[in-house]
């Protein structure tokens, strides 16, 4: 406890970027040795540290960390800190991993599930508060623990789904601990906390501010093996998320939208830079066939439909037949993919097609099941 004191001081100073914490943390040892260095110690020791952070860091009153101690002790809130052994070990190597980590419930052991964020817009249409529900369920019944924010819109009807379906979920929030916002998710925001876990970088009664909902999305991706984005405008707290989710090297999944929606105009764009256009979560499930032994087999609501290793030096024969019913662009795209995990820039080529066309092929038949999209851009044909 003596120890913990100083964790929580360190995630009470506001004003001080989580990668300057952290590491400030690698180079000076931990919290202690950053409590009682002086500030030209401390702009000595991190080149990245900001005059104004240092100033921020020279505030030693541990009043506030203590009431936050006393408060997590009230509320049965336990305190995970970058030296614990509990500390999921996914997030502790993001680029800017949270000091310390206030849990309020019960947190799955993140690091051996399969873990999947369902975000998207607070100001979801009805098509995505639809399909964010229908995805948070069918990952849960899938075996996934579904992670997301608690956000009004696709945040919160993908916990409300995946709750429904008896999953269990964990709710990142960018507030402290112990606030509920918005208020009208309160029900939700208890729901979580008793089936799964609520977690957030800022201690109970903290002050938090309108940049802390982006910065918590680097959490949600973090914990997580790939991340869902369900509706998302171009600049939005959604591609915000993938763009940490990319950066921290996560599978990135978007549903896609009209291409005139603007709540889907951020998907459409991450699927043409290379995202797996998704429609049921066993479009997710089944990209993770063969790296979890935690699905559920026996949910026969989300079919994963096993298939046949192919050798790897196939030719595939005529198709004249099988493709007469397909659009001409995904005859020709089809016809190109003469062999399997084929990067999209030969399929291009060898289609004759633009590059926007042979995407948006692509997008098509991998919808209808006709294509799989593997790492790196590339492509395996299933019929």
């Amino acid at each position: 406890m003596a120890r913990l004191k100083y964790w929580a001081w360190l995630s009470c100073v506001t004003g001080v970027r989580p990668l300057v914490k952290a590491r400030l943390l690698e180079s000076m040892g931990g919290p202690e040795q950053v409590f009682f260095a002086g500030r030209d110690e401390l702009l000595a020791a991190e080149p990245l540290l900001q005059s104004r952070e240092a100033d921020k860091l020279s505030d030693k009153s541990l009043e506030a960390s203590a009431k936050a101690l006393e408060r997590c002790e009230e509320l049965g809130v336990s305190i995970l800190t970058l030296q614990d052994a509990g500390y999921p070990d996914r997030l502790r190597h993001i680029p800017d991993p949270p000091a310390a980590l206030y849990v309020w419930g019960r947190l799955p052991a993140v690091d051996d599930a399969l873990v999947l964020a369902v975000v998207g817009t607070r100001s979801a249409t009805p098509y995505g508060l639809k399909m964010a529900a229908r995805l948070g369920g069918e990952l849960a019944k899938g075996g996934g623990v579904v992670v997301s924010g608690l956000a009004e819109g696709c945040d919160g009807a993908a916990m409300e789904g995946a709750l429904r379906a008896g999953g269990v979920t964990v709710g990142v929030l960018g507030t402290a601990i112990d606030q509920v916002y918005p208020k009208k998710n309160k029900d939700l925001f208890d729901e979580v906390r008793v089936r799964g876990a609520l977690v957030s970088e800022y201690p109970p009664g903290a002050r938090t501010f309108a940049s802390d909902f982006k910065m918590r999305n680097r959490i949600i991706s973090g914990l997580s093996l790939g991340v869902v984005i369900v509706e998302a405008a171009k600049h939005s707290g959604a591609r915000n998320t993938a763009a940490h989710a990319l950066e921290q090297g996560r599978d990135v999944f978007a549903v896609p939208g009209n291409a005139d929606a603007y709540a889907s105009a951020g998907c459409n764009e991450l699927i043409a830079e290379g995202a797996v256009p998704v429609a049921h979560g066993a479009d997710i499930l089944r990209a993770y066939e063969g790296r979890s032994d935690l699905l559920r087999r026996d949910v026969t609501e989300i079919p994963i439909k096993k298939e046949i290793d192919k050798p790897k030096d196939i030719v595939y024969i005529d198709l004249t037949d099988k493709l007469d019913g397909f659009p001409p662009d995904q005859r020709k795209v089809l016809a190109a993919m003469t062999r399997p995990d084929m990067h999209a820039d030969d399929i291009i080529a060898a289609s004759g097609l633009s590059a926007p066309a042979t995407l948006a092929a692509l997008t098509m038949l991998q919808l209808g099941g006709y294509v799989v999209q593997g790492a790196g851009k590339r492509y395996t044909r299933k019929l």
